[in-house]
């Protein structure tokens, strides 16, 4: 069995997750391993690595699930990571005020960052509308999910 580095595992794990999504068969994931790492690895390994994937991101999604508010702020910390993203932009265009062509590129990255900004507010009604705290007694059953509710939602 190849050993991989500690810097080339998460290249390995990204090759595989990334290239299976695309429905990219096993023999030009292995190419790609090799192009990028320089070491061959065999099919049985790629599918060790698709099953340590599985079972990682099933980890992740199990402790989101139960802890909804966790899920709630790994989303802030998103939505502020691109507001951090945004101020930095704004600097560099500001800083670059003779150099055009560093201003043109920080406006289209800008423009994505506003629109991936956009998408995750017009999500976060849905996220967070779960956890909506009443002080009526008739709000507060519909606020309060069932296990079946919980176990019904896909995220």
């Amino acid at each position: 069995m190849v050993k991989f580095t500690r810097s080339e595992r998460p290249l390995v794990k990204s090759i595989v997750a990334t290239l299976t999504i695309k429905r990219v068969p096993d023999a030009e994931i292995i190419d790609e391993i090799e192009k990028q790492t320089h070491k061959k690895i065999s099919r049985q390994s790629v599918t060790k690595i698709r099953q340590h994937i599985k079972k990682d991101s099933y980890k992740w999604y199990q402790t989101l699930r139960q802890g909804h508010y966790e899920y709630i702020h790994e989303f802030k910390e998103r939505i502020n990571e691109i507001i951090w993203l945004q101020q930095k932009h704004h600097e560099i265009i500001q800083k670059n005020l003779s150099n055009p062509q560093i201003q043109q590129a920080s406006l289209i990255e800008l423009h994505k960052l506003n629109l991936t900004l956009s998408n995750y507010f017009d999500v976060a009604p849905d996220i967070i509308g779960n956890n909506s705290i009443s002080t009526s007694s008739q709000d507060h059953d519909k606020a309060i999910p069932t296990r079946e509710k919980e176990e019904s939602i896909i995220v």
